[in-house]
Parts: structure tokens; sequence; C-alpha cells
């Protein structure tokens, strides 16, 4: 009776373990909280693996994503490469928010005043939505109004703002935030906190199909 016993309590242990290592593998659902890009792109080689991030300096939900983002920067794994991209949305406002960024990271500045585009807007209510407004603002913050708008006409911006045009039409960027992960696939519309654990999910999904250990 007690071998039965014994064996009847192993096989309810392995049961419980097998189900609870499945539910957590099903605890992200494609086409619920992850997309596959299709056709697939390029991602990162070997063993790294490239998360890339769209954003808007404008978009609400791109700011309630920051303090998150940044977070998990701190303790993403060292093969995991991270790249920001600016949305290029056929908008006049959201295409000079695009080249501001890529202008200023042209000028070394972008570290710094990223932070401070996003609470200018949506903390401070101060509208970004013409050059004027834009210059304005950076002048206050130190930046060479002249060499900025230099910048923003550099073959070098002009060239990164239509390849990120082109990225956000291969990834199907339709709204931001959206984060893609090593070119397969793509999470997006839902709060901070879980779309970083997606972003996490996906990474150790993506580790496994190219057959590194997690």
């Amino acid at each position: 009776m007690m071998k039965r016993f014994i064996a009847y309590t192993l096989m309810m242990l392995t049961l419980i373990f097998v189900g609870a290592a499945h539910a957590e593998a099903e605890k992200f659902e494609e086409e619920l909280h992850y997309f596959s890009v299709i056709p697939e792109q390029p991602g990162g080689e070997g063993e790294r693996v490239q998360v890339v991030e769209f954003f808007w300096y404008a978009c609400p939900h791109c700011y309630d994503l920051e303090p998150h983002l940044k977070s998990w920067l701190k303790k993403k794994p060292d093969y995991v490469d991270y790249v920001a991209i600016p949305a290029m949305f056929n908008r006049e406002n959201v295409i000079m928010h695009a080249k501001t960024y890529y202008a200023l990271n042209l000028m070394g500045l972008v570290d710094p005043l990223h932070e401070k585009l996003f609470d200018a807007v949506h903390r401070d209510r101060i509208r970004l939505n013409t050059p004027d407004e834009m210059e304005a603002f950076l002048e206050k913050e130190g930046v060479d109004i002249e060499a900025y708008r230099k910048a923003m006409k550099s073959f070098a911006v002009q060239t990164q703002a239509r390849r990120a045009a082109v990225l956000a039409d291969r990834f199907d960027i339709r709204g931001v935030p959206a984060i893609v992960v090593d070119g397969k696939y793509r999470t997006g519309g839902m709060d901070g906190p879980t779309m970083m654990e997606v972003t996490d999910f996906l990474i150790d999904k993506v580790r496994k199909e190219k057959g590194y250990a997690n």
C-alpha cells in the first residue's frame, strides 16, 4: 500500500511540474501578446539577440514605457543588443522628431536630451510640433542651433531617417511603442511592465531557436 501511495504521489508531483512548465511556456501567446515578422528580417549574429524599439516623443504610451525600458536596459543580458529607432509615420511633426533624434545623436547629445524631450512634451506640456518650437526648446537646453540645423540637413541624418522608414515598413510597425526581437517577433500595445516581460520571453525564445541554452 505504501509503495502504491509513494508511486501515486510521485506521479502527481510530476504532473504538477509538467503542468507548471507548460503554463510558463504558454504564458504569452502568439497573435495575442506578440506577432511573427513576415518575412523574417536579419537579427543578431551568432548567439547575439537584437532588440529594436520604435518610439515617438509625442506618444504617451512611449513615455509610459520609458522608465520600464530604462530599468530593463540596466539588467539586460550582455548578448542582447538594443537599438532605438524613431517612428517615421507620414506626418511632418513625427518626421521632424525622428530627424531631431538622429541629429542630436550625430551631435553626441541624444543621451542627455532624450528623456528631456519626453518630459517636455508629456510632463511640461510644451508643444514641439514645429521646427521653431523644437529649436526654441533645444536652445534653452544649451544646444548650438546652427549646428543642429546643419545636422538636420546632413546626409547622415537623411540616410538614417530613410532607413528608419524602411525598417518600420519591413517590421509592419503601425503604432508605437513597438519592440522587435531579432527581426522575428514584434510586440506592442501593452503596459510597460508586460511589454518588457514579453520582450524577455521572446529573447529566450529566439535563443532556444538558435540553439543556445538560457
